[in-house]
């Protein structure tokens, strides 16, 4: 297109709209030749148009920021080991779709609160410009890809996504491993809190053990705010083969129904040897307890 200016001195911004119906536009830059001084002035953008959008570019720096139209939470599993993981998220709306985002660009289009990412136990929280992506309308579903440079494993608990122009927020239950010899990529659909089964982790740490060679398990009784209660046997480990090992860390998932968002009152634990050979005493030392309520974000110590 040409563009006829007259005397604009010098000119330090634009103003782009997509005069449009029913159109979406990717639009990377634009750049104004002065006819006579043949100098280039160019106005980076880089991002989707929806119809009828408008905003002002800076000259050599972009389109001006607004407030972020999506605010993502990344919240990383206690037992993840990697340090160093490259990811990759797209929003699936039932109106429109967003292209992969790069969480690890950290750029004023998209932003991280944290400077260290995805390291075991953590929160990420980053806030996506609405000049990167425009609202897709209801989330129904997400796509990760987890790229891990150390070549050790990572466990993503959760993803919530919050659309800061309505505040509308959606829960996506990851519960995955990614890594080496594992799966890269995952399509993971929404969760309705109020009408699923609550998903919990429970973590336990074995100091000492008096004998480690037998067959052991652990019973955990469960009590809740609403006077529901749970009991479970605890003995395969998502960690380690054999569980309640010295100085391990086992790792356990269970599903509870029926209790909402209501928090824990009281937890009970008995272990348990199951070998029938063994007549004598076992003696379990369990330095701490952790249970996790994913959906509610709760921690138990």
């Amino acid at each position: 297109c040409q563009l006829e200016l007259v005397d604009v001195g010098n000119l330090s911004l634009v103003h782009v709209k997509l005069d449009a119906n029913n159109v979406r536009w990717k639009l990377n830059s634009i750049e104004l030749e002065h006819e006579y001084e043949k100098n280039v002035l160019n106005f980076p953008i880089h991002r989707w148009l929806d119809s009828n959008q408008s905003f002002n570019v800076l000259l050599n720096q972009g389109p001006i920021q607004l407030a972020s139209i999506y605010t993502i939470i990344i919240r990383t599993g206690t037992i993840s080991s990697s340090t160093q993981l490259d990811m990759h998220l797209a929003l699936i709306g039932d109106g429109a779709s967003t292209l992969p985002l790069h969480l690890n660009s950290n750029s004023h289009l998209i932003h991280s609160t944290n400077n260290h990412l995805f390291q075991s136990g953590s929160k990420n929280l980053f806030c996506i410009s609405s000049f990167y992506s425009i609202d897709i309308g209801q989330l129904f579903h997400i796509q990760i890809w987890c790229n891990s440079i150390d070549k050790l494993p990572y466990y993503c608990e959760s993803i919530e996504i919050i659309n800061n122009f309505n505040d509308k927020k959606y829960f996506f239950l990851v519960n995955h491993w990614f890594g080496p010899n594992l799966e890269e990529y995952l399509s993971v659909p929404l969760i309705n809190r109020n009408e699923e089964s609550n998903m919990f982790t429970i973590s336990m740490k074995t100091i000492d053990i008096s004998k480690s060679d037998d067959e052991h398990l652990v019973l955990i009784y469960i009590e809740f705010a609403n006077g529901k209660s749970y009991e479970e046997a605890l003995h395969s480990s998502e960690t380690h083969q054999i569980p309640f090992r010295k100085d391990n860390i086992d790792f356990f998932l269970v599903t509870i129904d029926n209790v909402n968002d209501n928090e824990i009152t009281n937890v009970k634990v008995c272990f348990v040897n199951k070998s029938k050979e063994t007549k004598t005493e076992i003696e379990w030392n369990c330095g701490w307890i952790e249970i996790r309520d994913i959906f509610y974000q709760r921690n138990y110590v």
